[in-house]
């Protein structure tokens, strides 16, 4: 266990805040300073003190019973946005194949508020939901609805008949989207795609 796993493993866990004697012995002078030093630690490693798999356990911790809570999903959205810039910055295929495990990491474990995910969905995250298939992930694990998925304005034509030839999204919301909005420009793409 090296120091970047030994200060995520012990700030992640709620129970550690029982152990009165570990902060110090650690020589943090406070629990908020090992929080501090977790939060940055968590944001800003590229896979080489926490492991892709350590990030995903660090997902499952925070999506436990409990639920995330506003703190969680703020150092979520953070990291998402640190790993972005880089990704943008270069092409490297591990970043590129961890940030895809992550994606799905945040998305089973409902880390994911409605508001990330509308974010997600807009436009200009394309390029990124094609990379990871987030768009996907989304409708398998129930983060946002095929009727929202169908009718927001950021999801593509492709993404939508993607994902009615995944069979994620239900006959009945297709033909509710195709009645309301017939005259779409994904609308003849998607009714070849959909056969009641």
């Amino acid at each position: 266990m090296n120091p970047q796993q030994l200060v995520c493993g012990l700030g992640f866990n709620r129970e550690s805040r029982r152990i009165s004697d570990l902060v110090p012995l650690l020589g943090y002078s406070s629990y908020g300073a090992l929080l501090a030093e977790r939060n940055y630690l968590f944001m800003h490693d590229r896979y080489c003190g926490l492991s892709v798999n350590d990030i995903v356990e660090i997902y499952a911790v925070l999506g436990a019973p409990l639920g995330p809570d506003a703190e969680a999903i703020d150092l979520v959205i953070n990291r998402l946005n640190t790993l972005e810039s880089q990704l943008e910055e270069t092409i490297n295929p591990i970043l590129i194949g961890g940030y895809k495990l992550e994606i799905r990491g945040i998305y089973e474990n409902h880390l994911a508020s409605a508001a990330l995910v509308s974010a997600r969905l807009a436009q200009e995250y394309g390029p990124l939901r094609d990379v990871t298939n987030e768009s996907m992930i989304m409708l398998e694990t129930g983060a946002v609805s095929p009727a929202d998925f169908l009718r927001h304005a950021g999801v593509s034509g492709d993404e939508k008949t993607h994902a009615i030839a995944q069979r994620l999204i239900p006959a009945d919301a297709i033909e509710q989207y195709l009645a309301e909005f017939p005259r779409a420009a994904d609308a003849a793409k998607i009714q070849s795609v959909h056969s009641p």
